[in-house]
């Protein structure tokens, strides 16, 4: 199976506003969602302090974490003036991915996301707002998405739908019985 993407997800003061996870099954996650909060935190944190922003991919077993920053102007009330927060995005990818790619790939969807939303979008944190991006990351990072994953997961798909079909509820299964994550 060919290397490629696994995770992709703006990050800003705590919170991811936008991500998107191509995983086949639940159980191939690499982090749990608080391990990978508390990961990206740290590394934020000291690529900031210690590093000036140079931390750009690390190794972790068979995974890479990749990060790459842009800054966001917000308001500074009690100064009068804005300042400087730092945004993340990070992907987590499989070793062999193309790194150069990625890294190229990240820096566009940073750039299209910051340049897309406003500040006070940004420091508002509605997440809802940001769902639509999502359909971006696919585009953004579309050579980078293991194929046979997606011929899997659409396969799966179509299968639930037809189900659904036969059914005659109106509850739908996806998301809820289906271990696939992602949409493609």
């Amino acid at each position: 199976m060919a290397p490629g993407l696994l995770e992709a997800a703006i990050f800003f003061q705590g919170m991811n506003l936008v991500e998107d996870t191509y995983y086949l099954h639940d159980y191939d996650k690499v982090f749990d969602e608080s391990q990978k909060k508390t990961l990206i935190e740290a590394i934020t944190n000291l690529a900031t302090s210690a590093f000036g922003d140079n931390i750009q991919n690390f190794a972790m077993g068979d995974h890479v974490v990749f990060l790459t920053s842009s800054k966001v102007e917000v308001p500074n009330k009690e100064r009068g003036n804005t300042e400087s927060l730092p945004i993340i995005m990070y992907c987590i990818a499989e070793k062999d991915t193309n790194k150069k790619l990625l890294t190229e790939s990240m820096k566009t969807g940073l750039f299209q996301f910051v340049n897309r939303f406003t500040s006070f979008d940004i420091i508002s944190k509605n997440v809802e707002k940001f769902k639509e991006f999502k359909e971006r990351f696919e585009k953004i990072f579309k050579g980078l998405i293991k194929t046979e994953e997606k011929e899997d997961y659409l396969n799966h798909n179509k299968k639930v739908i037809k189900n659904q079909g036969h059914r005659g509820g109106y509850g739908s299964s996806y998301g809820s019985t289906s271990s696939f994550q992602g949409r493609y």
